[in-house]
């Protein structure tokens, strides 16, 4: 791909910038915002670096008198990949090139415009205050700093000029007046671990001229030589900055209620992945207005969905998400095949899921590393909460099959997960175990939300949020304040139920297992939307008829005009075997009585073989199976055998837009013959267009 010729800065360019930073810091008036960021950065597309000059007006909201100031320093997590957020390409054996390693140096500190000593060590940067800073006092501090950007497919990364800018700079920490201390805690690999107060931040970031930059709050030109162009980025209430930089985003847009949301893609001659950002774009404007609706109204005036290079599925910050490179199909590979899935799905999942992390992170703060449980469990909760309301309750990604069916399946298949840490356990209880993480918080502690929704009712249980909502908006909550809304809301005995599953932790849902008549219709469910998978890969097979008619789709069956008792009872249970409840849905029709325009207009399930249905006859020059009294063949095999029966699927000679499903035989009905709708789902219905009984004693499955 094209690489920038982005210009090396000057060493006068960065004296004179130096100056300019430093000198225009002035005292600020008290308000009611921990920090004000206002920075001056440019991007060294050459060297992947970044300069930087941030300046940070402080006001003391702590409640305590402060002798030292401290940042987080994230970026110095990526010197060695022990430390770097978990990633499925992780290889913690494999030490990190130089070109893979990120950092950053802190180069000069000043306070009021003054020289100051400065410690940077263990991602924490300690500033020392001369003169005790007084509650509700303010001061400026103002930082020159390099970013090295490491390469790869982390938060913070450049892979194939997108870069993406999270965690990067130096951030201001929390002081907990209650343990009279700063927050120091390291960036823990799984998870996220970041905590700070929303703030306002002002930047300046000069990139090459041809390049796209997005980021939390507004963008906008200010400035721009032959070659290089200067971009201020603003935004108000905001908790952390992302900026994400390429020349290869092309951006598609929508508004609702007022609010622009932008799905940013990387250029591509590929309709299907073209599709796949605006598919994106359509499900998040429907999501923010269900999410507006159900909790408050999303806050900003845009949003945008960035397409990248990221492998750790998708990621929330404030006004953006990054998403993954867009892929049209996901393999799923099981013990006997290999097979490939529509990716769409799962995309516009993760997509809803982050998207939800704007109420739930963004707006409501919370500690990620002590109580991911307010941040992750929720957004996994209204993610299919948001598919229940709009899907209905057997969707794949609603509450009942995601969450509540995936729990006890999993239970049963590992009881360990009874004994997992508890949905209010920080990250570090995880050690480096992050399938535990991920079952504790993700599949696990969601369950307490629908438990509570299940007390309290669905309008109780949506006045709880929204009250939770709009009292920790932009403000950290934690768990104990979230009880305490219930407890409002809902009274003491609900608070001390629902914090007893929280801080449990052998929590096991008892009371959400699916009922046997909901597991029943979820592996019917999942057996349809195999067969529409398999479809999209393979064409028709044994499923597809079925399929067509539970949406609604019109099917007649074809029987021969001469079927004895015999051969009508085995019709009769074969058909209700395959159709299950939908059996009534069909229309049935002899071979003498059916016309062309309904074998037309319709999908056929033909019965019988050429010589006892007229119809069967009609159509046997145009279907994949040839039959006759001693031979069964196809292009790919042949069956010599006056014993034959069997069942295929193909398209409606008549009409290819409709399907065929044939059930024949040879000499005659046989009991013995085999066809179990839900005995080997995966092999029959799902993969295979044919089945065959050889002489009542052999089976044979596969394509034509």
């Amino acid at each position: 791909m094209k690489r920038s010729n982005a210009k090396i800065i000057s060493t006068t360019f960065i004296i004179l910038l130096s100056i300019f930073c430093f000198f225009k810091s002035t005292p600020v008036k008290a308000d009611s915002l921990t920090a004000k960021y206002s920075m001056d950065i440019e991007l060294n597309g050459a060297k992947k670096t970044l300069a930087g000059k941030e300046n940070v007006s402080v006001h003391n909201s702590s409640g305590a008198d402060l002798k030292e100031l401290v940042f987080h320093l994230y970026p110095d997590l990526y010197n060695k990949r022990e430390t770097m957020p978990f990633s499925y390409t992780n290889t913690k054996n494999v030490p990190l090139t130089e070109e893979e390693k990120g950092d950053i140096s802190i180069e000069k500190v000043l306070i009021n415009g003054e020289d100051t000593k400065f410690t940077e060590d263990n991602e924490i940067l300690k500033i020392n205050l001369e003169k005790n800073l007084k509650k509700n006092d303010n001061v400026n501090v103002s930082i020159q700093f390099s970013l090295k950007i490491p390469k790869g497919t982390s938060r913070l990364s450049y892979f194939n000029d997108v870069y993406s800018l999270a965690d990067w700079y130096p951030v201001l920490s929390i002081y907990d007046l209650k343990e009279n201390r700063w927050d120091e805690t390291k960036f823990y690999p799984i998870g996220e671990s970041n905590y700070s107060d929303v703030s306002e931040y002002d930047i300046n970031i000069k990139v090459p001229k041809d390049f796209v930059v997005v980021s939390t709050g507004k963008e906008k030109e200010i400035s721009s030589t032959d070659n290089k162009k200067v971009i201020n980025l603003t935004a108000k209430n905001a908790r952390d900055f992302i900026i994400m930089i390429s020349p290869y985003f092309k951006c598609i847009s929508k508004e609702i209620d007022g609010i622009k949301v932008n799905s940013y893609y990387l250029s591509t001659d590929d309709k299907s992945l073209v599709d796949i950002a605006q598919s994106v774009l359509d499900a998040s404007v429907n999501a923010m207005k269900f999410f507006s609706q159900q909790f408050g109204k999303y806050p900003y005036d845009e949003f945008d969905i960035v397409e990248s290079y990221y492998e750790g599925g998708a990621m929330e910050y404030p006004e953006l998400i990054q998403m993954p490179k867009y892929v049209t199909s996901i393999e799923i590979q099981t013990p006997s095949t290999k097979r490939y899935i529509d990716a769409k799905p799962s995309i516009i999942q993760g997509a809803i899921h982050e998207l939800c992390h704007q109420w739930w992170y963004v707006t409501v703060g919370n500690n990620e590393y002590k109580e991911p449980f307010l941040d992750e469990s929720f957004a996994t909760f209204f993610t299919a909460y948001y598919f229940e309301k709009c899907e209905g309750q057997y969707s794949p990604n609603a509450v009942l099959r995601s969450l509540r069916y995936s729990f006890s399946k999993l239970a049963e298949i590992n009881p360990k997960i009874l004994n997992l840490p508890c949905a209010g356990s920080s990250v570090d209880k995880f050690g480096n175990d992050k399938t535990s993480y991920v079952q504790a918080i993700y599949v696990r502690a969601p369950l307490i939300l629908e438990d509570l929704r299940k007390m309290v009712g669905q309008d109780s249980f949506l006045k709880i949020m929204q009250t939770y909502f709009k009292e920790y908006k932009f403000k950290n909550s934690s768990i104990e304040g979230f009880l305490n809304i219930i407890e409002k809301q809902a009274g003491s005995k609900i608070r001390d139920y629902i914090g007893d599953e929280i801080y449990s932790g052998e929590y096991k849902a008892e009371n959400l297992k699916p009922t046997d008549e909901e597991i029943n219709q979820i592996k019917h469910e999942t057996l349809k939307e195999k067969i529409k998978a398999s479809e999209q890969a393979n064409g028709s097979v044994l499923g597809s008829l079925l399929l067509r008619v539970e949406n609604g789709e019109k099917a007649i069956i074809v029987k021969p005009s001469s079927l004895t008792k015999e051969e009508e009872a085995f019709v009769n249970s074969k058909l209700k075997s395959y159709f299950g409840n939908s059996y009534n849905k069909l229309s049935i029709q002899s071979d003498n009585s059916v016309t062309e325009n309904e074998l037309k207009n319709s999908n056929i399930v033909l019965i019988g073989n050429p010589w006892n249905n007229k119809i069967f006859s009609l159509m046997a020059n145009n279907i994949p199976l040839s039959i006759n009294k001693t031979r069964v063949f196809a292009q790919s095999f042949s069956e010599n055998s006056d014993s034959v029966s069997g069942i295929f699927s193909a398209k409606n000679p008549k009409n290819d837009q409709n399907i065929m499903l044939a059930i024949f035989w040879t000499k005659d009905v046989s009991t013995d013959f085999y066809f179990d709708t839900y005995a080997n789902p995966e092999s029959i219905m799902i993969e295979s267009q044919f089945i065959l009984s050889i002489d009542n004693k052999r089976i044979e499955t596969g394509k034509f």
